[in-house]
């Protein structure tokens, strides 16, 4: 009998909203600074429990808010 073969990509679910600790490894932002930026009312949350979750969108509210943005002509040349 022949076996059928599975696919090696594996579809990966990717939670719509992620605790402190999972958004920290995705976007590269210490939990540490997540936290303060969750006491300080900087960033959206949901409490569910004792536990902040977090949206991908709140950390790109976040960052077109807070981001530099290169003047135009400034060159360091």
């Amino acid at each position: 009998m022949a076996r059928t073969k599975t696919s090696a990509l594996a579809t990966e679910i990717v939670p719509m909203l992620k605790t402190v600790e999972q958004m920290s490894k995705y976007s590269g932002i210490g939990i540490n600074k997540l936290r303060e930026l969750i006491s300080n009312g900087e960033i959206e949350y949901i409490q569910n429990g004792n536990r902040c979750l977090l949206a991908d969108k709140a950390i790109w509210d976040w960052y077109n808010r807070y981001c530099t943005r290169p003047t135009a002509g400034t060159r360091g040349d």
